[in-house]
């Protein structure tokens, strides 16, 4: 199947690769049709795109947090669990939405709002977490920078 990107002109996906967000992204619940792409061509990027199969100007970059962010941890309450089908962790990636505003060295990710997806039945959930531990704009670390190539 091709799909219609901004970031990427036109892009031959698997249907089997569709994440179906029941409820959308925050900000956007009419689309729930994403996939996700390398931000690079060599896949060594540290960022994804998740795009929306539905409208081509609809693309988030995303951060694999856990890799990223070792110590970055919350829980789930049970009726996300069940929304997504999760069977268990290793089931899950956990990503969040980076914002870059002018420059990659000045780029935000949104802690506080992660997204899961259940990778086994392609189900995904964007929720907001019930703590002040993280910020919707933190910084994207230096050693995180110097992987991709940012300006300092």
């Amino acid at each position: 199947m091709k799909i219609n990107t901004v970031q990427f002109g036109e892009v031959e996906i698997n249907e089997d690769d569709i994440i179906t967000f029941p409820k959308g992204i925050i900000g956007f619940p009419k689309y729930n049709k994403y996939v996700l792409l390398n931000a690079d061509e060599s896949g060594e990027s540290p960022f994804l795109f998740l795009q929306s199969v539905e409208e081509p100007e609809l693309d988030f970059l995303i951060l694999n947090v856990f890799k990223h962010y070792p110590q970055y941890d919350f829980d789930m309450n049970e009726s996300l669990v069940a929304e997504i089908e999760l069977e268990g962790p290793k089931d899950a990636f956990v990503c969040t939405i980076v914002t870059v505003r002018d420059t990659l060295a000045n780029a935000t990710t949104n802690l506080k709002a992660p997204v899961v997806i259940n990778q086994t039945k392609k189900i995904g959930v964007q929720f907001v977490l019930d703590n002040k531990r993280y910020e919707i704009k933190h910084p994207i670390t230096e050693g995180l920078l110097q992987k991709t190539g940012g300006e300092h």
